[in-house]
This record gives structure tokens, sequence and C-alpha cells, in this order.
């Protein structure tokens, strides 16, 4: 058995030391395991050699000191950078992360410092790397409290599905932390129970609990998700497989890997094939994943498959949330006669299904409905609903879309100033805070250059330069396209060309609108 060490000063037990190595090998090391899916390497650059003169070489020469560093035990490589643990490895933060017993480490060592003493001098890495001490720290301490003073009571099989049926309809009803608990709970008596099949499907429901209704980014769901497919693949769970590899899908676009969310949902839909049921959700995620992308065309095509499958399969909560996720496709391609009945219809199931959680996510769609209509005021109304429901549920995304809506309405009603001035203020939350999904980020931008440009055109050129620059680097082109329709507004000789150049790649219409 091979332990790799991050928490406290990072090593291998009982490997030799290799000369010649700096901190970043351990850095980039850390950066990798830490992180939810996928890392890019601009990403890795921007952190680690924001200063350098080649940093593609400068990341190159770190990437073959790390392999070094870690010899067989972690595979490394890929663009995006992915790593891979040999058989028989383990590693501590992971065990933290996924709140399981440590394996071949002590756990009065949970809650040490992430890189103790081997931090890179680099301010960009250093913010990160407070960010993830933090979290990991407050995981670190939870599993210390559970393994001094948890036995959990013996629990069948039977039990154990019971407590992650109860979780996810607590999650559901509005209750997303206590749902979430209570998953916790199933987790840890699968493992007592030592019944592989059943930790797989607590892990997989688990991680979906929490990347929906919790934090579309954690770490420790991302790892319950990577941990289920594992579990779900060794032995044949194909239902377990097709839900981790979707919700991993859903992490991945929600941090921007386009690229990593098309494949995971390519190996949901091989483990799916053949079951309606299974399919719907597969169709849906992989919609969701297109929208922002070179084919939101393809994006309505896939979710009219998901709903389709859907009702054929009766799954109503599936078309639910498939019916929302076309309305905002067809929002994004000014199809707005088309979203309107979306909307319409996903409304009315999540009224009949009591589904709290979502509600926020379809009354925001509504309130876009109704700003597209001209009725700003009852728009506002709708949106400030949301958003306090939303800020009840604790749901950051939702607050920052409904917020949006809010800002929007009312500079339609007459006040861009103070309109710019909350999304502003959104903005900054979005920077500070990792855990909004990406396509929310732009799309509060998008909204801020729009307002902007009606009072303030430098303030609205400099927006929309920032806004371009975040849609290419998430691979959500066709914020890009939006940011050079902003600037050709505002009189930028070279935009309406680029705006067209742009809008020729992408399966949209309304792109090309001036």
């Amino acid at each position: 058995m091979t332990v790799v060490r991050l928490l406290g000063p990072p090593h291998l037990p009982g490997a030799a030391p290799v000369p010649g190595r700096g901190r970043k090998p351990w850095a980039l090391v850390a950066l990798l395991l830490c992180s939810t899916g996928p890392v890019p390497r601009s990403r890795v650059i921007d952190l680690l050699f924001p200063d350098a003169a080649d940093p593609q070489a400068a990341l190159r020469w770190t990437l073959s000191q790390a392999r070094r560093t870690v010899g067989d035990a972690v595979t490394v490589g890929g663009d995006p950078l992915t790593w891979e643990l040999a058989d028989g490895v383990h590693v501590d933060v992971l065990d933290v992360l996924a709140g399981r017993a440590p394996v071949g480490w002590p756990v009065s060592e949970a809650a040490l410092p992430l890189l103790e003493g081997a931090e890179p001098d680099v301010a960009e890495f250093s913010a990160w790397l407070h960010g993830r001490r933090l979290d990991l720290a407050a995981a670190g301490a939870r599993l210390q409290r559970a393994q001094r003073t948890r036995t959990c009571s013996p629990a069948g099989r039977g039990a154990v599905r019971d407590l992650v049926r109860v979780g996810e309809q607590v999650m559901d009803a509005g209750a997303p932390r206590d749902g979430a608990a209570i998953l916790a709970g199933a987790v840890r008596r699968a493992r007592v129970l030592g019944d592989d099949a059943v930790l797989a499907e607590a892990l997989a429901h688990y991680g979906h609990g929490i990347v929906h209704a919790v934090a579309s980014t954690d770490p420790g769901a991302a790892a319950a998700l990577r941990e289920a497919d594992r579990l779900a693949t060794r032995h044949g769970l194909a239902d377990v497989a097709v839900l981790a590899r979707r919700e991993l899908g859903f992490v991945a676009t929600a941090t921007g890997d386009q690229a990593g969310a098309l494949a995971q949902f390519a190996r949901a839909a091989a483990a799916a094939e053949g079951r309606p049921e299974q399919e719907a959700g597969v169709a849906c995620g992989r919609g969701f994943a297109l929208v922002d992308t070179l084919a939101s065309g393809g994006a309505v095509r896939e979710l009219d498959r998901a709903v389709a499958l859907a009702e054929v399969a009766d799954r109503p909560r599936a078309a639910a949330a498939a019916l929302a996720m076309r309305g905002r496709a067809r929002l994004q391609r000014d199809e707005d006669e088309l979203a309107e009945q979306d909307v319409r219809r996903a409304r009315a199931l999540v009224g009949e299904l009591g589904w709290t959680a979502l509600r926020p996510w379809v009354e925001f769609l509504h309130g876009e409905v109704l700003l597209r209509a001209g009725r700003p005021a009852e728009a506002e109304v709708v949106f400030a609903d949301a958003r306090t429901l939303a800020e009840v549920l604790d749901d950051a995304c939702w607050i920052a879309l409904n917020a949006r809506g809010v800002a929007s309405a009312r500079a339609r009603r007459g006040d861009p100033a103070g309109a710019a001035a909350a999304l502003r203020t959104v903005c900054e939350t979005l920077v500070a805070d990792a855990d909004i999904c990406c396509w929310i980020e732009l799309h509060v931008r998008d909204t801020l250059c729009a307002v902007t440009a009606s009072f303030d055109g430098p303030a609205a050129l400099a927006e929309s330069r920032l806004l371009a620059e975040r849609a290419d680097r998430t691979g959500l082109g066709e914020f890009a396209v939006r940011a050079a329709r902003h600037r050709a507004r505002l009189g930028d000789p070279d935009a309406s060309g680029e705006q067209r150049a742009r809008a020729g790649r992408y399966d949209n219409p309304a792109l090309l609108r001036t």
C-alpha cells in the first residue's frame, strides 16, 4: 500500500527523496487532487506561473518533476490535466474530502494544513491554497469528531436505502443542509455495512444532492461521485454508474470544462442505453452542457429528446428539469414564445411535485419571459420573490440569477445606475465565491454590460472586454459573441466584424442580430 501525504509537509512515506525538486511540483499535485475535475493547463499557468517568461515550458518542467515526485502512485497528464491513482494507492486529502476513515495515515493529522511548509511564493496560488486549507480543515475536523464519537448503529441494506430516500426528500422540500446530513449518514452506515453496491448508491445520491442543492463544485461531493463511479463500474451497477457520471458531467459544466462534461455524458449514455428513464437524465445533462457553446441548436434538440424520453418513462421530475432547461436554451436563441410554453409547463410540474428546491430556477425563467414580454414591474416581483426563496434555501446560484433579474427589471423601469451598482455587487460576490456556475457569472456580466452601456460607455467597454475574456477562458463562447455585440453598439469599429465572424461558427441566429 502506498500513501500520498499532502496534509502537513507533503511526502510519500518510505519513498527515497528525489533531488532538485522545488515546491511547485507538490503544489501542482495538490491542485489536481483537490479539484473537482480536470484542470485546464491555462488554469495551472494562471495559478503557478503568472509571471513566467515561457509559462508553457515552466509547466512542462513542473509536470515532469511532479511525475518524478509521485512515481507510479499517481498518473498525471492530458489537456485539461487529469490524474489517476494506481491500485493500492491512498491520498490523505481524498480520504478527508470523502469523509472516510483514513487508510495508512493517522486521523489525528486530518486537520493539518495542506502543503505545510511547502507553499510556493506565488500570490495567485496562495489565494487558492488559503481557500482549500479552510475547506480541508473543516472537513478534517468533522472526520476527527466522527472517528472519536461516532459508532454507527448497525444498518441493513434496506435501512441505508431508506436514509437515501429520506435525505433526497428533505432536500427537495427545501432543507438542503439537513438533507445532506442525512445522506452523509447513509454513506457512513454503508461503509460500516461493507456492501459495495449499497455504498455506491449512497455515494452517488450524496454527490447528486450536494452538487445540485448545496455547492456545485464541492470537492467532497465530486470525490464521492468518482468513488461511486469506480464501485459501480467494478460491480456492474449500471444505474448507479449513470447517476455518478451524469453528475460529474454537471460539475464539469458548472466549472466551464465543456469537453470534460461531454466526455462524462458520453460515458453515462453508454451505461444508460436502452432504459428511457436513465437516458432522459443523460440527455438533459448533455443539453445543459451545450446551451452556451457552439451548439445551442443542438442543445434544444438534445432537450427535445430528454422531454420525450421523460414522458415515455413517466418521470415528471425529469420532464420538469428538461422543460426548464429547454426554456433557457430557447431564451438564449430569442425563441420567446416557445420558451414561454416550456416554462409554463415546467412551473406546473414543479408545483404539482412540491419541488421547492427547483422553484427559484423556474421562477427566474418565468421572470425572464415576463421581462421579454415588456412587463418589467411584474417580472421584478417574480424575481424578488424567487430571490427570497433562494436565500432561504442558501443556493448561491439561484440567488445570483434572481438578483440579476431584479436589477435587469429595475433598469427597464428607469434606474440603470442603481441596477448596474447591484450587478457589480453580484459580480464581486461571484469572483469571491468559486461555487457559482460559470454560465451564471457570465449571464450576470452580460446584463451588466447592457445596463451600463446606457449611461457609461467607457465602463461598458471595459466590462465587455472582461466578459469576452471570461467567456473564452471557460469555453462558453456565445457570451464572447455577445461581448462583441456590446462593443459594436458602443461604437467600436472592429467589433461588428468580430461579432459576425464569431457568430458564424454558432448554431444560434440570435447572435447575428445587431
